[in-house]
């Protein structure tokens, strides 16, 4: 059914109105009370004309039918109100907001974001880094105090501090006690972008200048660059052990090495020895391995140095015990085109949609001529209640509520606006520290929000392609719902109708004559005489021994372009016969005259032609009750000015 709804909407685009006109437009005909001029007809006509697989449909008069009774069905549909249901515009609403993507996007630096990614994803870095943590909300000087802090601690990694005690004394990152700022490999996508660009520019052995991210600033320094590697399964045994001196741990995993080193299938092993409970049943598989996703320390080096299905590696030590881990199954990288779709859904989620946000918010003031009022802003955060923020205080409208701190498009945003805008978000904004760098956040997110707004209420209006497309969709849906209420289901619950229609239209459901077996050619007489002998006799055959031209099987109809002439059913089979220089020998298992099939036979035919009729008599009954005016002087002109170019 999805197929079918999809199906009609693209029906329907083919023939929509397409009644966004930039000038008047001579009157074509008019059809109750609703008028369509000639640019609709033209733009629907030359629109399709190639690809009407119908000549007959080419010719102005005939495609003239079907548009009068395309609006008809239209007209009915609004007069239903089927475009005021709640899934209705539910549906609608959502195809909108997705075809409303791309004007909301700079697609030149979209597509420079995608390459970017694309290129990247063919190599992974290895990277350790110092962080320092500084609110992504930070006033400029603290962010001045983080930077001039790395700056500083940069110095002495170039004055011959080394780098991992360097982590341990000053990264903010929790995690550098354990891993003393080693993040190990990592691909693209697996870090925030400004985090990642810098690794992915940074030369191995190097250490970057700070970089700003949501989290502070980093130092990053670039231990190893190395092609992404295939997709792998991989499963594991696990000897569980607190720490690496454990001695019966390790003598435990190297029994297993051994053991699988002289031939003891992987999977045996891991069902007598390995201690995860989590992937024991299962022969020890994981899944496939993507560079940063599981937590084993080590894994990444054992994994990528197994090349071949079948190998393992020898025993190494994690946070959770001595593993060995084997490759399963590998597969081909997907390729750049596979990756496309993926990685474009990936931008528009990660933190590269900020650059584009960014951009768009330049392009909206710009286009809404957008002026905020600098000072008014500074005394409104002021009025923010601290203390009330988890509580929603309501907020009264008042002379200092009321002050103007932005206008576009005469338009105004207000501090009442923006100070809600706070409460109803109070998570988003509890940690900012002062009451100035709140408001300052919270009017920016609040003013694009509206700019956003203003800009997609005017998408029709100011591009036309848009306007058109979202009416040629949703006269596809009305058309579906239509056919849905009007035909489609009422011929699908009627049971008693379909078998009345079919009992008066037998003969259409007639089945062809046909015969079930093998069809042999040969290309001399003899051969096939022998064969036909044998066949006929049950012998034992070998086809090998004869020189069979075509062998063909299953069921055939008479007319099958591959049997001679011609045929007939009672006596195929008794004789070999000739066609076009060869000799057709058959051996028939089963054979049907023609006959009117039954009911349960074809009731999927019965349906679609029930369908059929219900559409046409319900329509032939709306052109019956319309009142329909043509410009025939017009419509002759269309004729003259089509019919010749046909010809041509």
């Amino acid at each position: 059914m999805k197929f079918i709804k999809l199906l009609v909407c693209f029906l329907a685009i083919i023939c929509s109105n397409l009644g966004y006109t930039q000038q008047p437009q001579e009157v074509l005909v008019t059809i109750n009370d609703s008028i369509y001029n000639v640019a609709d007809f033209e733009r629907l006509y030359t629109k399709n004309i190639d690809i009407i697989a119908d000549d007959s449909q080419k010719d102005i008069d005939t495609y003239f039918e079907l548009y009068k009774t395309y609006k008809l069905k239209l007209q009915d549909a609004y007069q239903m109100e089927l475009d005021q249901t709640d899934a209705f515009k539910h549906e609608f609403q959502t195809h909108r907001k997705d075809l409303a993507e791309k004007y909301f996007i700079d697609e030149e630096k979209l597509d420079s974001l995608l390459e970017e990614a694309l290129e990247r994803s063919d190599y992974e870095i290895k990277a350790s880094h110092i962080l320092f943590a500084v609110n992504e909300f930070a006033s400029p000087a603290d962010s001045l105090k983080a930077f001039n802090k790395a700056m500083e601690v940069r110095r002495e990694l170039e004055n011959g501090l080394a780098f991992e005690k360097a982590a341990l004394e000053y990264s903010d990152d929790l995690s550098v006690k354990n891993n003393k700022g080693n993040l190990g490999y990592f691909g693209v996508f697996r870090m925030v972008y400004p985090f990642e660009s810098a690794a992915y520019q940074t030369d191995k052995g190097e250490v970057s200048l700070p970089v700003r991210s949501s989290f502070g600033y980093h130092l990053i320094k670039v231990q190893d660059k190395r092609p992404t590697q295939n997709l792998k399964t991989i499963a594991h045994i696990l000897v569980e052990t607190k720490d690496e001196n454990d001695d019966q741990a390790k003598k435990r995993i190297d029994n297993v090495y051994a053991r699988i080193k002289l031939g003891e299938r992987f999977s045996d092993a891991v069902l007598h020895f390995s201690d995860d409970e989590s992937t024991r049943d299962k022969n020890g598989v994981i899944g496939i391995y993507r560079e940063g996703t599981i937590a084993i320390d080590g894994i990444s080096d054992a994994v990528y140095a197994l090349n071949e299905k079948g190998t393992f590696s020898r025993p190494f030590f994690s946070q959770h015990g001595w593993h060995i881990v084997t490759v399963t199954d590998i597969q081909e990288k997907p390729s750049k085109d596979d990756l496309r779709a993926e990685f474009l859904r990936r931008i528009k989620s990660d933190s590269r949609s900020k650059i584009l946000e960014n951009d768009l918010i330049i392009h909206l003031k710009e286009q809404y001529h957008f002026q905020q009022n600098n000072q008014n802003i500074k005394e409104a955060a002021t009025l923010i209640l601290r203390e009330e923020l988890i509580n929603q205080p309501e907020v009264e409208r008042n002379e200092q509520t009321g002050i103007v701190l932005a206008t576009f498009e005469n338009q105004e945003i207000t501090a009442k606006e923006v100070l809600e805008h706070i409460y109803a978000f109070p998570k988003k904004y509890a940690f900012i520290k002062t009451e100035e760098e709140v408001f300052a956040n919270a009017f920016n997110e609040y003013a694009l929000n509206k700019l956003k707004q203003q800009y997609d209420n005017d998408l029709e209006k100011n591009f036309p392609d848009f306007s058109q497309t979202m009416q040629e969709y949703k006269e596809g849906m009305l058309l579906f719902e239509w056919l849905e209420q009007k035909i489609w289901q009422p011929a699908a619950n009627d049971t008693i109708a379909r078998k009345e229609y079919y009992e008066q239209h037998k003969a259409n459901y007639s089945q062809p004559a046909f015969f079930i077996g093998e069809v042999y050619v040969f290309k001399k007489r003899y051969d096939a005489k022998l064969y036909q002998k044998l066949l006929s006799s049950k012998y034992q055959l070998n086809e090998d021994d004869f020189s069979i031209v075509y062998k063909y099987q299953g069921r055939f109809y008479l007319d099958d372009k591959r049997l001679p002439e011609n045929i007939d059913l009672d006596k195929i089979g008794d004789k070999v016969l000739k066609h076009n220089k060869n000799y057709y020998t058959f051996l028939v298992r089963d054979k049907r005259q023609k006959e009117v099939a039954t009911y349960d036979e074809v009731q999927n035919n019965v349906l679609s032609d029930y369908q059929k009729h219900l559409e046409e008599a319900y329509t032939a009954r709306l052109m019956e009750n319309a009142q329909i005016s043509v410009d025939e002087v017009v419509l002759e002109q269309l004729k003259t000015k089509y019919n010749k170019k046909s010809l041509n």
